[in-house]
């Protein structure tokens, strides 16, 4: 995508939004809900500078995956339907799949509208995020197959993206939608917390590390949005199970082993979380788990940017197929969005070499 021309003759823009500078919440222990994974007793309260804000608005993005805006903006329905879904709904909703994790692709959206200044992306994801929760069942939760992994995917995206409107200034034009989303987002945040979820779907979560930084992101960065310090809290404990299993070497494990592709995806929600959604406690101790994950990473990319995707337990070698049945192929979109976030996160300029070279390199597979 980065090499394909931006044609924005027919887009709708205005004027840049103002953003808001919002003190994060100290907020107090929640009352406990059935179910949910043990009742907080202590404080909550984000420490993190929301450089990631600047991150999505960054020239690096601009440049390389918000650049061809117009293919974002096809990418969703005028129902909001996103990926397999969109067959789905062709299909008159007989005899097929949907899944909750192709509508995470709404916050993309979202980020590409707030990067360009396009109103008709930010339209476009938030139309995707009330299609996912148009499905939703009154538990919170979604009727469809791996449904604690797309929920954790699909509850991540949407506190990503009203976090990333509310910080930028974009929220005020979606006020009424916005406060229809929150409800939905805080029963699908309770319902993931809720600790009554078989041990099959838990134990996956120490199969696949990367898991723990997704689902401990979409609960934390959703207790600080709606001010709940349970999600946050538990949240957190649960990044603190994603730590526990990196390796001395820096990787996160996955599947037995390590994977490139998932290191990168572990990480985005790991510098996510310690940028805007982490305490200052936790992010004296998640910062150098951090620049180990990032240096093993580094290490996988040669000079020119190609990801070496030799060893990967996940990635590259047809060991899985997606939600299309197409072999799972390294993301080089994850591995340079690390990449490019850890730059602005961390403030280190060489991240952002890094994250040029490999969204340009031709990568394996």
């Amino acid at each position: 995508m980065a090499g394909v021309a931006l044609f924005a003759g027919c887009s709708t823009t205005s004027s840049p939004q103002r953003g808001v500078d919002y003190p994060a919440p100290v907020v107090t222990p929640s009352p406990p809900r059935t179910g949910d994974a043990g009742a907080p007793t202590r404080e909550w309260r984000a420490a993190g500078a929301g450089l990631d804000a600047a991150f999505e608005r960054s020239a690096f993005l601009a440049d390389s995956f918000y650049r061809n805006a117009d293919a974002l903006l096809q990418q969703v329905e005028k129902s909001g339907a996103m990926g397999v879904n969109r067959g789905f709904e062709l299909a008159a909703r007989k005899g097929g799949e949907w899944f909750i994790e192709e509508q995470r692709f709404a916050d993309t959206v979202i980020g590409a509208g707030v990067n360009r200044n396009r109103m008709d992306l930010i339209d476009a994801g938030l139309r995707a995020l009330e299609w996912g929760y148009a499905q939703q069942s009154g538990d919170g939760s979604f009727p469809c197959r791996d449904n604690f992994l797309g929920g954790s995917y699909f509850v991540a995206a949407t506190a990503h993206s009203l976090w990333l409107l509310e910080t930028t200034g974009y929220a005020r034009s979606y006020t009424a939608r916005i406060n229809a989303l929150r409800p939905k987002l805080e029963r699908a945040a309770h319902w993931l917390a809720d600790n009554s979820h078989p041990a099959a779907v838990l134990a996956q979560q120490d199969a696949y590390s990367s898991r723990h930084f997704l689902t401990g992101y979409a609960l934390a960065a959703s207790g600080r949005y709606l001010g709940d310090s349970t999600l946050a809290l538990v949240g957190e404990d649960t990044i603190q199970k994603g730590l526990k299993r990196q390796h001395t070497t820096g990787y996160f494990q996955e599947r037995g082993g390590y994977d490139a592709s998932f290191q990168a995806e572990a990480l985005v929600y790991l510098l996510r979380y310690y940028d805007h959604a982490a305490t200052a406690e936790m992010q004296r101790a998640v910062e150098p788990a951090l620049r180990l994950a990032l240096g093993w990473l580094e290490s996988r990319v040669s000079p020119r940017g190609v990801i070496t995707i030799t060893g990967n337990t996940r990635t590259g070698a047809a060991q899985e197929r997606d939600r299309t049945g197409a072999p799972r192929r390294v993301s080089a979109v994850a591995v340079s969005r690390a990449f490019g976030l850890a730059r602005h996160v961390l403030g280190d300029s060489k991240f952002e070499t890094l994250a040029r070279a490999v969204a340009t390199a031709r990568q394996p597979g």
